[in-house]
């Protein structure tokens, strides 16, 4: 009888250590739950995090090339403007050819309206290369350019 009480207590002891087993297995699996859920979570919050320096790198990059655009733009504009001063500075109103007993006062006089240094000296620098070193002589059937009017002559 010994050893079927034995065995009662023995099948009692191994009902409680199966209960207390099973507490702590499911313990045990209800934390391993909660450390992968945990994980995911992680996961989930590093993804975002790298989405997140992802799109700053993109936004970073978006605004140096946006600034590279508007340097280019503004480049072009001053090159444009440049060209358009340079243009106007060589527009001619006329070409002129030089008769017989005219010279660069009468000239001038006739386009300009003045016979004065600043204007004559307006046409013999647009065409030193026709004239030559001495702006007083001019020889009759040369043909000269007759630049515009710079603001502050006009």
């Amino acid at each position: 009888m010994a050893e079927e009480k034995k065995s009662i207590f023995k099948k009692i002891g191994d009902a409680l250590s199966s209960r207390d087993e099973k507490e702590e297995l499911a313990k045990a699996q209800a934390e391993l739950a909660k450390a992968k859920a945990e994980a995911e979570k992680a996961a989930a919050a590093k993804k975002a995090a790298d989405i997140a320096e992802a799109n700053r790198k993109r936004v970073e990059e978006a605004e140096k090339m946006k600034e590279a655009a508007e340097a280019r733009k503004a480049e072009f504009e001053a090159r444009r403007k440049a060209a358009e001063e340079e243009a106007a500075k060589n527009a001619d109103i006329a070409q002129h050819t030089v008769a017989s007993g005219e010279t660069l006062s009468h000239i001038a006089l006739k386009y300009y309206g003045h016979a004065t240094p600043p204007y004559y000296t307006l046409i013999y620098e647009a065409n030193k290369d026709i004239i030559g070193d001495n702006m007083n002589v001019v020889i009759p059937g040369q043909t000269l350019r007759i630049p515009v009017l710079p603001e502050n002559l006009k």
